[in-house]
């Protein structure tokens, strides 16, 4: 049986202009009023900061070195004429500070790598909010930012939730 548009209530004209409507808010002005939304927000900054400190929380700990008492050193500071002597005898703690610094060197690499990743994955955070809420944000654009969904209203816990998903998760 074919719909015959005289038979409903509204004209077609109506319908395909509210269809066009319907389409442009999901497609265009929804995702356009999130981004410039997230940016008059701050969200960019705030991610690469959260992800940072995130970062440097998992920082090891100094190690504690125990500090030997340097007797070659000691010779040489009160006895300056035997320094031959003095460069025959090592010092103890030589070798596990040079260790210590080489551990802080790597480490500051590996959060420097980290956290050359933090855009990456506050991008793909965006674009999974953007994606994962475009009806509800069609909503919000077509009623003129009247009807707030939930997902909007919460945009900070949703683009955080987004962030830590499994789709992000290999960006940063």
């Amino acid at each position: 049986m074919p719909l015959d548009a005289s038979t409903l209530p509204v004209s077609p004209t109506f319908v395909i202009a509210a269809v066009g409507y319907a389409a442009v808010s999901a497609l265009i002005t929804g995702p356009e009023i999130a981004t410039r939304e997230m940016a008059l927000s701050n969200w960019q900054a705030t991610c690469q900061s959260e992800l940072i400190a995130e970062l440097e929380a998992t920082r090891r700990p100094d190690q504690f070195i125990p500090q030997v008492p340097d007797v070659g050193g000691m010779i040489c500071a009160v006895y300056p004429e035997l320094s031959d002597l003095c460069a025959v005898i090592p010092d103890p703690n030589a070798g596990a500070r040079a260790a210590e610094e080489h551990l802080r060197a790597v480490e500051a690499e590996r959060l420097r790598q980290a956290a050359s990743g933090t855009a990456n994955a506050c991008s793909c955070a965006q674009a999974v909010y953007i994606e994962d809420t475009k009806l509800d944000l069609a909503l919000y654009a077509a009623s003129g930012r009247l009807i707030m969904p939930q997902s909007v209203k919460n945009r900070v816990a949703a683009l955080s939730r987004a962030l830590h998903s499994p789709a992000c998760q290999k960006e940063g």
